[in-house]
């Protein structure tokens, strides 16, 4: 595990700290293969590309998948919050990682991880160049 992660969490405020570590737990059960690295200030996890990522928010800890856009037909309790390709799960209680299915979730975003990955599915549709959309 991931010393810089491991601080992170240890800081947390102690209802914080509990979900974040059982989070940190079920990722790394559920997604054996996963790799764990402390990038942009926040625990990331690596599987198949980037995977998913825990943040501390006002309100709780907020597990948050880099290919959200795909999951939320699927998976209706993550919510977009405006951004574009990312979709985040927000827990305020410990409890909630059971009754928010968060296993079943993990199971099924990173197998979709890894299929977009070896079907060369791109997180980020690139748009068309302007000057092929301003046709006279």
């Amino acid at each position: 595990m991931n010393h810089h992660v491991s601080t992170y969490i240890e800081c947390l405020p102690v209802e914080k700290r509990e979900i974040a570590e059982q989070l940190r737990e079920l990722i790394h059960q559920y997604v054996p293969d996963v790799e764990e690295r402390f990038s942009f200030g926040l625990p990331f996890y690596h599987y198949h590309g980037m995977f998913c990522y825990i943040t501390e928010v006002k309100e709780g800890i907020e597990l948050s998948f880099c290919r959200g856009k795909d999951l939320v037909l699927a998976w209706p309790q993550l919510e977009m919050r405006g951004r574009a390709i990312v979709a985040s799960l927000l827990m305020t209680r410990l409890k909630e990682i059971e009754t928010q299915q968060v296993e079943t979730l993990l199971l099924h975003a990173a197998e979709w991880n890894r299929e977009a990955r070896l079907s060369g599915k791109p997180m980020v549709q690139k748009k068309k160049a302007a000057s092929l959309q301003k046709r006279p």
